[in-house]
């Protein structure tokens, strides 16, 4: 029998930061969940959303009372997403990330530059 099963590492986005963290799957940042900033309503106070370079549906993101609720409502659309999207899509989603990354580092200035205003 063949195990399908998605794994998936939730960690902090930034150290200093609490209650907003990164999805991580497959060595690649796939989404969010996070403390919403602006709770107008007590039963939705976490936010999180699939964050992949491609169009996404609108049930790729959501809101949540809690960060277990958050982490399940995103497993189950990150697995949604996997079985509605060709690989051959996926795969060029992530080829067209991969381009942008490397021509950012390309464009940035060099460590310990100093940027001066003109």
């Amino acid at each position: 029998m063949i195990n399908n099963a998605i794994t998936l590492s939730i960690r902090p986005k930034w150290p200093e930061i609490a209650d907003h963290f990164a999805v991580w799957s497959q060595g690649r940042e796939i989404g969010r969940i996070r403390h919403a900033p602006d709770v107008s309503e007590p039963d939705r106070s976490w936010e999180w959303f699939v964050l992949i370079p491609m169009g996404l549906p609108a049930w790729a993101r959501g809101a949540a009372q809690d960060r277990d609720t958050a982490i399940r409502a995103f497993s189950a659309a990150w697995g949604r997403l996997l079985k509605e999207t060709q690989p051959e899509r996926m795969q060029r989603a992530w080829e067209l990330h991969g381009a942008a990354q490397s021509r950012a580092v390309a464009m940035a200035p060099p460590a310990g530059a100093e940027l001066k205003a003109g």
